[in-house]
């Protein structure tokens, strides 16, 4: 090889060089900026049902009269079907009671 084709050798290298390092290039921001609409496209319609989710939850609370006769739901869960307190083991007796009284000193119902 004489020095005009090294030369020549030499700068086809470097151009095709140049070419898919600037081909790279413009693949990886065309990815980015494409990843980055997905991603806001994806944030922005799970926003509305996430936004639905977080709402809190409506708590009931029954009259005193209605909770003194007996219809207080959760709280009287034990008693429903003429089961009674008492009939439980006792392990289950003690677990209940600590529910109940701790749903009381949280203001459940």
């Amino acid at each position: 090889m004489d020095s005009s084709s090294k030369t020549c050798f030499i700068a086809v290298v470097a151009v095709s060089g140049s070419v898919v390092y600037l081909a790279m290039q413009a693949h990886n921001r065309l990815l980015s900026n494409f990843i980055n609409q997905i991603e806001f496209q994806i944030n922005t319609s799970s926003s509305g049902a996430a936004a639905v989710r977080e709402e809190p939850k409506k708590k009931v609370r029954f009259a005193a009269e209605v909770a003194e006769k007996g219809y207080g739901g959760r709280a009287r869960a034990g008693r429903r079907n003429g089961e009674n307190l008492e009939a439980m083991p006792q392990n289950w007796q003690a677990m209940y009671k600590g529910i109940l009284q701790q749903r009381n000193l949280r203001g459940y119902m």
